[in-house]
């Protein structure tokens, strides 16, 4: 009798597939910087998006955090909170200690982040290892990196290439060392790139998606090959949608023309405008209250709710909001001859660049179905299924669960039901 039930149980063993045998999981979070779903539509040739919509989860609906641009949200994505929490309220703000947080400037120290975890020090905290490229947030002035695995960090010019990222990937896929990562997250700053300049749907921003398309191809495969014992989940996400725009807000215009005393720090759609002391912001907001039309503002205390930004030092004592298709630039980002010709003294507040200038941008209210993004799951823990919509504070507990792993603290997301 023991002999046979010792016969049976090995059957049984060698019958049941790899994934409930307890193999070991890896995860690769692929994050592609402003893919709204219009830049898929817009392009032919993308069998591996296609692929991914047929076997895994998926959604044209990832709501990300507010302002929609970039950095706020990959903190968001990669810590599952607020900015209220992680404190990254945009791309371009003022700390009081600090000082300026701009974009290409100090966004790689993840010292600036006030709280929450990434999901690889949450993973870290919890044995499991981590590979990290290209992403922010993966290194720390006063801790060094934050992951087993990261590449260098370097001015942003001189980062590593999109195929050197993926071949570490395909090469940690296929490792057999004991040391392997279990997560591996990797940034892709395309089709944001090209569609600022060339439109959602023009003929080079098509080609960053059949890009996109090849990497998610290349990561499938690897996956698909992995180690005997070992299974691989692949998530694709993005940071936000992109649509295209019209007239600029000349914000340097309207602070000299209304003799505005702040700083101010814009981008994109969103502007702060930090007072300087004896400035009133009800002053200031009935003097910009004429241009309504193009642009809203608020005050703190009293941000929109979709905002999640909180009332601390890093927002501004006002914020203009625009309405599409308008959007802001601040005075530092205008080009030389436009300054040497007064664009700050002297030209319309509101205007449609005559050269030059983007033609699709974001950061414009959240509930604007371009500003939401595309999401993927596919692979191991994922079964076929469209969903509705979700928040960019999902993806970090969703990882976490598909790894088996608690998700980091404090956490403001909720894992997505992925599988059965």
């Amino acid at each position: 009798m023991k002999i046979w039930l010792a016969v049976l149980l090995a059957f049984l063993t060698l019958a049941t597939p790899a994934s409930a045998a307890g193999s070991e999981r890896t995860v690769v979070v692929v994050l592609f910087d402003g893919f709204a779903p219009a830049e898929l539509d817009a392009t032919r040739g993308t069998p591996n998006f296609d692929r991914l919509k047929r076997e895994g989860a998926w959604s044209r609906h990832l709501v990300p955090a507010f302002p929609t641009i970039s950095l706020i949200n990959h903190t968001t994505f990669a810590t599952g909170c607020w900015p209220e929490h992680h404190g990254i309220v945009s791309n371009v703000f003022y700390d009081p200690k600090r000082g300026l947080f701009a974009n290409g400037r100090h966004e790689d120290d993840a010292d600036w982040r006030t709280g929450c975890e990434t999901m690889w020090e949450a993973a870290e905290h919890q044995g499991a290892r981590s590979a990290v490229f290209n992403w922010i947030d993966r290194w720390s002035t006063r801790r060094g990196r934050l992951a087993s695995f990261v590449n260098p960090e370097v001015p942003w010019k001189q980062r590593e290439d999109d195929e050197t990222i993926v071949n570490r990937a395909v090469a940690l896929l296929h490792e057999t060392k004991a040391d392997h990562p279990r997560l591996i997250a990797l940034y892709f700053n395309i089709p944001d790139d090209v569609a600022h300049y060339d439109g959602v749907s023009g003929a080079r921003t098509q080609e960053a998606v059949r890009r996109c398309d090849a990497i998610v191809g290349r990561l499938m495969a690897a996956i698909r090959s992995m180690p005997q014992g070992r299974e691989g989940t692949l998530v694709v996400g993005t940071d936000h949608g992109m649509m295209d725009v019209g007239p600029v807000i000349n914000l340097g215009r309207l602070m000299n023309e209304y003799d505005i005393h702040a700083r101010q720090a814009s981008d994109g759609a969103t502007a702060f405008l930090y007072l300087d002391k004896g400035e009133s912001a009800a002053r200031v907001q009935r003097a910009l209250s004429a241009y309504s039309y193009a642009f809203k503002i608020y005050t703190k205390g009293h941000y929109p709710p979709f905002a999640h930004l909180g009332s601390g030092p890093r927002s501004g004592d006002l914020m203009l909001v625009a309405n599409p298709p308008y959007w802001v630039v601040g005075p530092e980002v205008m080009p030389w001859w436009a300054n040497a010709l007064g664009v700050n003294r002297i030209w319309p507040a509101i205007f449609t660049p005559f050269m030059g200038g983007l033609k699709a941008t974001h950061g414009y209210d959240p509930a604007i179905v371009q500003m939401h993004g595309i999401f993927y799951a596919w692979g191991a823990g994922v079964i076929p299924h469209e969903i509705q919509r979700l928040d960019m504070i999902d993806i970090h507990p969703t990882v976490m669960t598909l790894l088996g792993l608690q998700a980091g603290h404090p956490i403001d997301g909720k894992a997505l039901k992925l599988g059965d």
